[in-house]
Parts: structure tokens; C-alpha cells; sequence
């Protein structure tokens, strides 16, 4: 039963904070790199919100689960609008 649901929650982060469309980053603008970092940053108010809420003792490792990846993936793409801008000014 545990490890039915551990599988199926890293299924579900996996999914909805994978960078495998990571192509996509590195093919875009910069623009479109702020549009990416902004929704990141909204996902990661959002798990932090979703961590605030939670009350049942069983969904608190999913939040903080989603809260660390989240921060993760916001990181990254800073980091990665950082080098672009860093190659840019060369």
C-alpha cells in the first residue's frame, strides 16, 4: 500500500515539475525564459500555499515534496536566465 502511493506520488511530481521539456528552454528567448520563470514561481507560491493548508498527517510529505520541487525548478530556470544574460553581455 506505501509503496504503491510513494510510486504514484513520484509519478505525479515527476510529471508536474519534470524539466524534460528542457529542449524548450534552451531554445527560447528571453522573454519567453521570464514566462517560464514566472510560472515557476507561481507553482512554487502555489505548493507553498497547498503546504500551509494541509492538515492530514499523510499528504504533508506530498507538500513538502512539491514545495522542495517546485523551488527547484524556479532555481534552475533563474540560474539559466542568469547564463543567457551572462552569454548575452559576453
Amino acid at each position: 500500500m506505501a509503496k504503491q502511493f510513494l510510486q504514484n506520488l513520484w509519478k505525479t511530481m515527476y510529471n508536474q515539475f519534470s524539466l524534460v521539456e528542457d529542449g524548450v528552454v534552451e531554445e527560447s528567448s528571453v522573454g519567453d525564459l521570464g514566462t517560464l520563470i514566472e510560472q515557476a514561481r507561481q507553482e512554487w507560491l502555489s505548493a507553498q500555499a497547498y503546504f500551509d493548508s494541509v492538515e492530514d498527517p499523510d499528504l504533508v510529505d506530498y507538500a513538502v515534496y512539491s514545495v522542495e520541487a517546485a523551488e527547484r525548478k524556479y532555481m534552475y530556470l533563474l540560474k539559466k536566465a542568469k547564463g543567457s544574460l551572462e552569454t548575452a553581455d559576453g
